[in-house]
């Protein structure tokens, strides 16, 4: 939905200026009001999927073209006659639709790969929720504040197709430098394979990670992505900060996962980087319903460790990490793979352990 929200954006601007040299002796302009629309559409994209190159670009190009038309709209809103527009304006629009058509290409040739569910026989439910981790986090309303959410990716139908000891809880806490959209291709794969795997997303006012603006849901990521690039050897140098905060989305998630599935359920926790020593920790201080952890980062295969399935889900940012835009999903496919062979490892130990217990008590 992302990407055709840019293609909108970008077609729109572009029918937004070549307007300007076809209007000639006319009572009014309507399609002028294409640019404060564009600017809005701009401003909803941002809010729906964050800050990205396409989603920034978009609005700076509808921003400026929207100040440029700003008498023009006026003359609309006041039925005012139109006769042509001033050769500097033509110029503004040329430069404006030469720009607008290089990014509508850009967004094409970058475009991310989405695979649908009902092609793959996956079903994808969001649960939101309320709340902090001060307070707690409680299912939201509609209209309420969503601090929290949680992805539940599963087989369709659900008694089909079902392997490995589904008496574990598969789940993933996601990096910062992504989100559960950027591991999406991995989380279905998964889940085509019949295992039933949850992520959480937690945008908590109390979660601070950058402890300023930036913390906002639209930005975080994008920041967070900078800031590894630009500084490498201080983003590493944090890693015990942010497994700290990890460490209390554990406290908050794995309550949530136990009230949903059962509490008899144990837990395989799937971590990227940032979650890699808090994923430890737990696992020392809760024993009996941690049954094991899977690093993605451990995977030599799978280079984009930190930044999720960016081969399909985010091809620019990929390039910049000379990945190549990838649609065999090799690498969602080999997670997948890799996850179950954790599960089978884990079920198998249960087996054995069990095996043990028995023949302790029979002696």
């Amino acid at each position: 939905m992302k990407f055709y929200g840019e293609l909108l954006v970008f077609v729109l601007l572009f029918i937004t200026n070549l307007r300007v040299f076809f209007v000639h002796h006319v009572r009014r302009d309507p399609l002028v009001v294409l640019a404060p629309f564009t600017f809005v559409v701009a401003i909803l994209q941002i809010f729906s999927w964050g800050v990205d190159a396409f989603t920034l670009l978009g609005l700076l190009i509808s921003f400026f073209v929207l100040i440029s038309n700003f008498h023009a709209i006026f003359r609309y809103w006041e039925r005012l006659y139109v006769d042509h527009y001033s050769p500097l304006m033509k110029i503004w629009a040329a430069f404006t639709i030469a720009f607008s058509t290089a990014a509508l290409a850009l967004s094409i040739y970058f475009a991310p790969i989405e695979q649908k569910n009902r092609e793959i026989m996956v079903n994808e439910t969001q649960t939101h929720y309320k709340g902090s981790f001060r307070s707690g986090f409680f299912e939201a309303k509609p209209f309420d504040s969503k601090s929290l959410t949680i992805y539940e990716f599963s087989k369709i139908p659900e008694s089909a197709n079902i392997v490995n000891n589904q008496n574990l809880i598969v789940f993933l806490a996601p990096d910062k430098r992504a989100d559960t959209a950027n591991y999406r291709p991995y989380l279905q794969q998964l889940a085509a394979r019949g295992v039933t795997v949850c992520s959480a997303d937690f945008y908590a006012d109390d979660g601070q990670w950058l402890h300023n603006f930036y913390d906002k849901r639209f930005l975080r990521r994008i920041v967070m992505v900078i800031k590894s690039f630009t500084n490498q050897q201080q983003f590493l140098a944090q890693k015990e900060y942010y497994s700290f905060n990890i460490a209390q989305e554990y406290n908050a998630i794995v309550p949530l996962l136990h009230e949903r599935y059962g509490y008899d359920k144990k837990i395989l926790l799937i971590t990227d980087f940032m979650a890699d020593i808090a994923a430890e920790d737990y696992q020392k201080k809760n024993p009996d319903f941690i049954a094991g952890i899977l690093k993605l980062s451990s995977i030599g295969e799978y280079k984009s460790s930190g930044y999720g399935c960016i081969e399909q889900t985010d091809p620019l940012l990929a390039k910049f990490l000379n990945l190549q835009r990838d649609k065999t999903l090799v690498t969602p496919i080999l997670l997948a793979e890799k996850t179950i062979e954790k599960m089978d490892e884990i079920e198998k130990l249960s087996y054995a352990a069990a095996v043990a217990a028995q023949k302790a008590l029979q002696n």
